[in-house]
Order: structure tokens, then C-alpha cells, then sequence
């Protein structure tokens, strides 16, 4: 688990079965973050077309992390302190939007970033990888 690119690859894998995940189901996302909009048609559609633009970015991200797996160990160490970056400046935005009651945002969906971003910095931090 020391190793940047292993972890890029885990990342990248996670990263697009999330954005599978919105697409898929968007409806589920969107009620579990605004609940009182069930019975607001315009609103429901709102949100699930941003689900599931969510999710075609998230694959995106994850596509562009899991190719640069095969990137030179050192590129591959940036590669991950930069998402490490991401991943925190998504959960601290999360955890905002939820404090402020401007969503209900699920608590696995803050862990899970959280989760990333903490294992991405812990491996791009080691200064002997395999």
C-alpha cells in the first residue's frame, strides 16, 4: 500500500465506480442530499441532472488519475499529493454545505473523500516507495 501508483490505480477505480454510482442512480443521491424536494417534480429534475453531470465528472477525474498510474515514480508521488489536495478541499467543502444546511450531505460520501485524501497524502509523503 506504500506504493503512488497502487494507490492512483485505487483511487482512479473508486473515483469512476462513484461516478457510475451518480449516474445511475441519481434520483437516490439527490433525495438523501434535499429530501423535501420528492415532491417538487422541476426541482427533482434539477438535481438529477446535476447527479448525473456529477458523475460524468467524477469519472472523468478518475479516468485522468488511473491512466497517470503509469506515470515515473516521482510524477506519480506529485500526481497523488495533488489529489490528496483535492480530496480535502472536497470534503471541507462537504462538510460546509452540510453544516450550513444547504444540503444533507451523507456522511459515507464525506468519509469516503476524507478516506482518500488522508491515504493519498500519507503514501505521496513517503519518501521510499516500491
Amino acid at each position: 500500500m506504500g506504493n503512488s501508483r497502487l494507490i492512483l490505480a485505487i483511487n482512479g477505480i473508486l473515483m469512476m465506480l462513484l461516478g457510475v454510482g451518480f449516474w445511475i442512480y441519481p434520483e437516490f443521491f439527490s433525495l438523501a442530499m434535499f429530501p423535501n424536494i420528492a415532491d417538487n417534480e422541476p426541482a427533482l429534475k434539477a438535481a438529477v441532472a446535476l447527479r448525473k453531470n456529477m458523475g460524468a465528472g467524477c469519472v472523468f477525474i478518475g479516468v485522468t488519475i488511473f491512466t497517470c498510474q503509469a506515470s515515473p515514480r516521482s510524477t506519480a508521488q506529485k500526481l497523488l499529493f495533488s489529489c490528496a489536495f483535492g480530496f480535502l478541499i472536497m470534503v471541507t467543502a462537504l462538510i460546509e454545505v452540510r453544516i450550513s444546511n444547504g444540503a444533507q450531505v451523507p456522511l459515507p460520501i464525506i468519509a469516503f473523500f476524507a478516506i482518500l485524501g488522508l491515504v493519498s497524502l500519507f503514501v505521496a509523503s513517503r519518501p521510499f516507495q516500491a
